[in-house]
């Protein structure tokens, strides 16, 4: 049996992003952190991260783990609209 799957999902009540590596290993990412380091054009651009987080919470792991990363994100999704 293989126990290294891997699990992630938004916490709303914490505003937390939790991904289970690995048995026993819990990575936790706090949106709120990370979420402050990126610039917006319009403050109500920051739902484009929640939406992110809660839809699709691996990817902002992946992104909040890399610099520029959540900032990129945003940069590209505001330049479709």
């Amino acid at each position: 049996m293989n126990d290294n799957y891997q699990f992630a999902i938004y916490n709303p009540d914490c505003d937390t992003v939790e991904v289970n590596i690995f048995t026993n290993m819990v990575l936790v990412i706090s949106c709120a952190t990370y979420n402050a380091t990126v610039i917006f054009d319009y403050d109500s651009d920051i739902v484009y991260l929640y939406r992110l987080a809660e839809e699709s919470p691996f990817t902002y792991a992946k992104l909040a783990m890399q610099e520029n990363g959540l900032q990129d994100y945003v940069d590209a999704i505001t330049s479709f609209n």
